[in-house]
């Protein structure tokens, strides 16, 4: 039955299933279901003699412990009563900081116990406010969202390509060898922690899960039928009957669906807000397409920030991305700056591998990212898909022919 999230302008139902697995004696994962905060997270322990589960559950508890602070709640409330930018990033830096927490308090755990040392845990955490989803990612598992016309890996795995092969043509085909996780909590006195935000709607359905479960599911098509099959109760009972009957390790979910609006608000805006989304439209994907159509065409984009002097990474793990860039500037290795509306990487949406160095943001940026799956899928309808590609073999052909100029 769907249920109030305090400060969330939805009502939500939500569900969690877990299996342990058929070749594993402890079950590692851990799951936080915490409605009266708006937290959902779950965690993927490793380490032997059951520290893998004492760093899962540290996570979550550490977690929930930080998100239910004063300071977390103030900004979370600031952010209800006036969504700017500003008040944004104070939620991000509390979730930030919640989970830069736990992997301290992990680390300390293990110096203290040595039966724990070398634990660490994987962590993804979705915290609601107002009408959006604010996600903070370690590790390798992940969080989805299902959209009327497309399902969307919200998140990208933390781990390393042993070998990337490329063919040809220069298209990406993955690995060949196996890969291990390079990012998670208690491994490293720095954890990196990736930040995103996206709006929902009624409707809409959020996957957090471990590698137990999208690992075990033949393709996204299939995890996409069983995400949206019944009731979150029934959805997150077949993905994870599905892991169970496939798999060996860990599996653990919590399916979250997003119910009918009770909160109307004046200063209401689906997707982007009014400025982003004109910047958003001067991207040579979009230029002049209708509205309907750019609105169809970002809803499988997640917002993202890139800090000062990164670079912007043109494959996540194994999968292919493209940007476009809503504000800041990103400086070229050949010196060139673009800005607002610029598309990155446009290559990687036909399942191009780029060359070169990648460029670097000389400012606090944000970026909308599309990863090469969730475009294609977009991409079924024939319509959208014709004024999409018409604009992007335009857009590389143009980039073609300045490159041999310059050369």
């Amino acid at each position: 039955m769907p249920s109030i999230l305090p400060r969330f302008d939805f009502r939500a139902e939500y569900a969690l299933a877990s299996d342990i697995g058929a070749s594993r004696e402890q079950y590692e994962d851990a799951a936080l279901l915490a409605p009266e905060l708006g937290v959902f997270a779950v965690a993927d322990g490793m380490g032997g003699h059951l520290a893998g589960e004492v760093a899962a559950n540290l996570a979550l508890e550490q977690v929930k412990h930080a998100l239910s602070g004063r300071s977390a709640q103030r900004a979370r409330e600031a952010y209800v009563a006036c969504a700017d930018l500003d008040a944004r990033r104070r939620v991000f830096a509390e979730l930030k900081r919640a989970v830069e927490r736990a992997n301290a308090f992990i680390r300390e755990d293990a110096e203290r116990n040595p039966e724990h040392r070398g634990m660490g845990t994987t962590l993804d955490v979705v915290w609601f406010a107002r009408d959006h989803a604010f996600i903070a990612h370690a590790g390798d598992g992940r969080v989805y969202l299902a959209r009327q016309r497309a399902v969307l890996q919200l998140t990208q795995d933390h781990t390393a390509q042993a070998v990337s092969r490329v063919d040809g043509f220069g298209r990406l085909l993955g690995p060949s060898q196996g890969s291990g996780i390079t990012n998670a909590l208690g491994i490293n006195e720095v954890v990196t922690v990736d930040m995103l935000f996206v709006d929902v709607s009624r409707g809409d359905r959020l996957l957090i899960c471990s590698d137990g479960v999208y690992g075990q599911i033949a393709g996204e098509a299939e995890l996409s039928e069983l995400l949206r099959s019944g009731a979150p109760v029934q959805a997150v009972g077949g993905l994870i009957a599905r892991a169970a009957l496939l798999g060996r390790d860990n599996a653990t979910g919590i399916v979250i669906e997003i119910g009918d609006r009770f909160v109307k608000r004046k200063d209401h805006d689906r997707g982007l807000n009014a400025a982003d989304l004109e910047r958003a439209r001067q991207s040579p994907l979009l230029v002049d397409l209708p509205l309907s159509f750019a609105l169809t065409a970002l809803s499988a984009a997640v917002e993202i920030e890139v800090g000062e002097g990164e670079s912007v990474p043109r494959a996540i793990a194994n999968d292919l991305v493209a940007y476009i860039v809503l504000d800041g500037v990103v400086r070229y290795p050949d010196e060139r700056r673009v800005g607002a509306g610029a598309l990155l990487y446009a290559e990687s949406l036909v399942g191009v591998l780029g060359q070169g160095d990648t460029p670097v943001c000389e400012q606090t940026t944000r970026l909308l990212r599309v990863r090469a799956d969730d475009f294609a899928e977009i991409c079924t309808d024939p319509r959208l898909a014709t004024e999409l590609y018409r604009r992007l073999a335009m857009h590389l052909a143009r980039l073609g022919a300045n490159a041999s100029r310059r050369a």
